[in-house]
């Protein structure tokens, strides 16, 4: 039996484009002969789809197109949908055979936790997902589960076992399951586990694409009953990976370089956002530094040199290699490039403000003037140009608050807001290496790190320290008292605490980010504003 997994990229709430999506994967199966067809989960409707499912109307459109599907089926194809019985809501998958709908499935695990909310849309299935299909004239048991069904080891159904004592010869799991660094790993090593409990093959048939803030890296796989890794899908790319169940050529494991995924999954990221929020250029302001000059690169090699625009905004205390250093790298990025001097303009609030803080130290309130200014320009051009503005803030920065709300932090997307300090000078190293040469300017690497926005300034942290702390604080919900046995200084363990807790207004009206990590800031962390907690150890 040959077997295809189409691993599409979906846009939500875009029904005709979805349907031909899945019907030209599926005509392209059965030229190259498969024998049965597999899409991801949600696939007619993308993934994830939050309150839009109370959209009227949402719901019937997106069975009407599964009709419409179903009817232009011949072989047995597997897709997902949502199906309404009785006012409930079921996360679905169909089988279409023949012209018409022969099963459905319910998915009966619905997870609650970081990035997924669909205990809040929809009611559990009840029933295993077992139907019997002819294929060769010869009749197959299969076993159908819908993504969290396979990552079970939180609740008390064990669905892949209890599909194998069913009966079933093999399992299909149809899955959305979102990037973070090294998942791939994750998810190989669990379906190898289940494979060795139940000794039958899994296919597994992933989403790939962007959605917000989320990015899908595809990567669908096949594992035998034996273990062995025999058909693999691109990793953040469309695909479509074939499998002869009779066969058993494995092939080898992919080697991971964390940093190229990682960079790679934020170009699809930046990619597809532009794409389905139907944005063509960017505009990103280039301070010379290292952050702006990494999220340049990410937007070039996403977009093409000609739709990306720096723009440099001196004032009078930038420093000439700052200017030098973000023309330089746009030279090197081949993309248009702009200076527009802001000296003037802060000269222009200074005077006006005068009477006003009269008689007061100079203060984060005369530095900031100059971001929100920065801000301002490029976001006339982007009203101008219909350039979408990149805010370029890394995570380590927007755990702290070192970022000012209406200037830096102005913009359509974060690009590296899910990247740790430590992340960003490793990929900046890691895009040097690959290019062989200094694409982001060595300088722009080396220089202390600095807002500018008063002479002498640089940044107040040690970044060497104070980054892992973070990322240990907020990826791994690490306690202050692990962290001052690990040797961390208390003070500064509350300190970085603090600032993290004061600043959750700051990210609540950030631009949304890509998540690359497996907690990031945005709708897979919610931490309220108003927040008088005192940590206490259990």
């Amino acid at each position: 039996m040959k077997i295809a997994l189409c691993q599409i990229n979906p846009t939500v709430g875009a029904f005709k484009e979805n349907k031909d999506l899945i019907l030209r994967n599926y005509m392209e199966s059965l030229d190259n002969e498969a024998d049965i067809v597999v899409f991801p989960e949600m696939s007619i409707t993308g993934y994830p789809i939050a309150d839009l499912l109370y959209e009227n109307g949402f719901v019937n459109q997106n069975m009407i197109i599964l009709d419409e599907i179903s009817s232009k089926s011949t072989k047995p194809m597997i897709l997902g949908y949502v199906h309404e019985d009785h006012g409930h809501l079921f996360n679905s998958a169909a089988v279409c055979v023949n012209g018409k709908q022969t099963f459905r499935y319910d998915k009966i695990l619905l997870p609650t936790y970081d990035v997924f909310d669909e205990d809040r849309y929809f009611s559990p299935g009840k029933e295993l997902g077992l139907f019997n299909i002819d294929i060769n004239d010869e009749q197959i048991v299969i076993g159908l589960q819908i993504c969290e069904d396979l990552w079970d080891h939180e609740y008390d159904r064990k669905i892949s076992h209890e599909l194998s004592k069913s009966g079933a010869s093999f399992i299909i799991n149809i899955s959305a399951s979102p990037y973070h660094r090294l998942k791939f790993n994750e998810r190989i090593d669990l379906i190898k586990d289940k494979v060795n409990n139940i000794n039958k093959p899994i296919y597994y048939c992933n989403l790939v694409g962007a959605q917000d803030e989320l990015i899908f890296d595809g990567e669908s796989l096949g594992l035998s009953s034996d273990g062995k890794l025999v058909g693999l899908g691109k990793k953040f790319s469309e695909d479509i990976i074939y499998i002869d169940s009779n066969a058993d050529l494995a092939i080898p494991k992919p080697k991971i370089d964390k940093y190229s995924e990682v960079y790679n999954a934020l170009i699809l990221g930046v990619k597809d956002y532009f794409h389905k929020t139907f944005h063509s250029e960017a505009v990103i302001g280039l301070s010379g530094g290292i952050d702006s000059s990494l999220a340049a690169c990410i937007a070039t090699d996403a977009l093409g040199s000609d739709k990306v625009h720096g723009v440099s905004l001196p004032s009078n205390i930038s420093s000439d290699h700052s200017k030098d250093d973000a023309k330089q790298l746009a030279a090197n990025l081949n993309i248009d490039f702009r200076s527009i001097s802001i000296g003037n303009i802060v000269d222009e609030y200074d005077d006006t403000l005068k009477n006003e803080f009269f008689g007061t130290e100079k203060n984060v309130a005369e530095e900031n003037i100059q971001a929100r200014i920065r801000g301002d320009i490029l976001m006339a051009l982007s009203n101008k140009y219909n350039w979408l503005v990149l805010s370029t803030g890394n995570k380590t920065e927007m755990a702290l608050g070192y970022c000012t709300l209406y200037g830096d932090m102005s913009g359509g997307l974060s690009v590296i807001s899910d990247l740790s300090k430590d992340d960003v000078y490793a990929l900046a190293h890691k895009i040097n290496s690959v290019a062989g040469y200094d694409r982001i300017p060595k300088n722009c690497i080396e220089k202390l790190p600095s807002a500018e926005l008063s002479e002498g300034q640089f940044d107040p942290f040690d970044y060497k320290i104070v980054s892992p702390l973070v990322d240990r604080i907020i990826e791994y919900r690490e306690s202050p008292l692990t962290l001052m046995n690990d040797g961390y200084d208390p003070q500064l363990v509350y300190d970085i605490y603090n600032r993290i807790k004061a600043n959750e207004y700051k990210r609540r009206q950030a631009a949304p980010g890509l998540r690359i990590s497996s907690k990031a800031f945005g709708v897979g962390r919610r931490i309220p504003i108003v927040n008088h907690y005192k940590y206490q150890e259990e």
